[in-house]
């Protein structure tokens, strides 16, 4: 008995061992400075996309387009940056991949700078549409930012570190339609402090593209003094050439981590198996000690029957 109490408390021992949940990773604390400098660049690159929304139908009716084409005109010329960023998103990837991602996020933001200022003295349908295209096609820091963010970020806070992204670009969302809104011509709506004939009367819709030329600026001199290049062998996933092997060789590291995750369950199931046949052996042990010592006392009361009768 006390045998079968031993082997059940063992076998319920074990069995809380394998029932009991993996040690959860701790979180790796984020990158606060590289955060910081790649938060200003995404949200000047967000304000100086969406800043010419409000006024642009108004560029267009000044361009001498008629009304009823000023909104067909007015969605090209807000889709021509994105257009540019379509078609050399893949060019720009492999270029940070060949000279970094630092200079290639450097080269954007100045890009977004001359392309903003410029775009500031367009008197043309033209050239509003070439402007916007070539920024885009020059610039595409949208797509390097978020290899940016998961180099310097791994499995336990990338999910926090690529929040920082949505909150840039929500930023970049509120200020370059509030500048582009408040800051459009200018002489007609601050009169007494822009003068007619003036520069400002002459381009109405350079005021706010200055405006918005500021934020890029801004986050070019931050990045100038602070942003690092990441390096490519830390992080969850090994990046770059040579960091992480093949497709092949990724597929196989995880198959093998299955395989011992799946030989380590059968470990523990085999651990319960032996545990429980353990208990049914000291079970039948003990049944069959309580059968022996019972014959053996049947046999000494025959006995003793047996001897009191040859006595008598």
């Amino acid at each position: 008995l006390n045998k079968w109490g031993l082997e059940k408390q063992a076998m319920a021992g074990q069995t809380k061992m394998a029932d009991q949940p993996s040690q959860a990773v701790a979180e790796t604390p984020l990158k606060m400075k590289e955060m910081f400098v790649i938060t200003c660049i995404l949200t000047s690159e967000a304000t100086c996309y969406m800043y010419l929304f409000p006024f642009v139908p108004f560029m267009v009716r000044d361009f001498g387009i008629v009304e009823q084409d000023v909104g067909f005109y007015s969605g090209w010329i807000a889709a021509s940056f994105m257009w540019g960023q379509f078609f050399s998103s893949f060019l720009w990837g492999w270029a940070s991949d060949k000279i970094g991602i630092r200079p290639v996020l450097l080269f954007g933001l100045f890009v977004t700078i001359v392309g903003s200022t410029c775009f500031g003295f367009t008197d043309t349908l033209g050239k509003a549409m070439t402007i916007r295209l070539c920024t885009g096609l020059l610039n595409s820091n949208i797509g390097v930012a978020k290899t940016y963010i998961g180099l310097v970020s791994d499995a336990t806070n990338e999910a926090r570190a690529f929040g920082f992204m949505s909150m840039s670009w929500g930023a970049g969302s509120i200020l370059g339609p509030a500048i582009g809104g408040l800051l459009a011509q200018p002489v007609k709506n601050f009169p007494g402090i822009f003068a007619v004939d003036s520069i400002w009367d002459r381009n109405p819709y350079l005021l706010p593209s200055l405006a918005a030329a500021v934020l890029p600026l801004c986050g070019f001199i931050v990045g100038i003094f602070y942003l690092s290049e990441p390096s490519r062998d830390t992080g969850r996933r090994k990046r770059g050439r040579g960091g992480g092997g093949s497709k092949k060789q990724r597929e196989a590291k995880e198959m093998k981590h299955i395989r011992l995750e799946e030989e380590e369950e059968g470990e523990a199931g085999a651990g319960k198996e032996q545990a429980l046949h353990s208990m049914e052996e000291g079970r039948g042990s003990a049944l069959c000690n309580g059968a022996e010592d019972k014959h053996k006392c049947g046999e000494e009361a025959r006995r003793a029957e047996q001897d009191g009768r040859a006595e008598a």
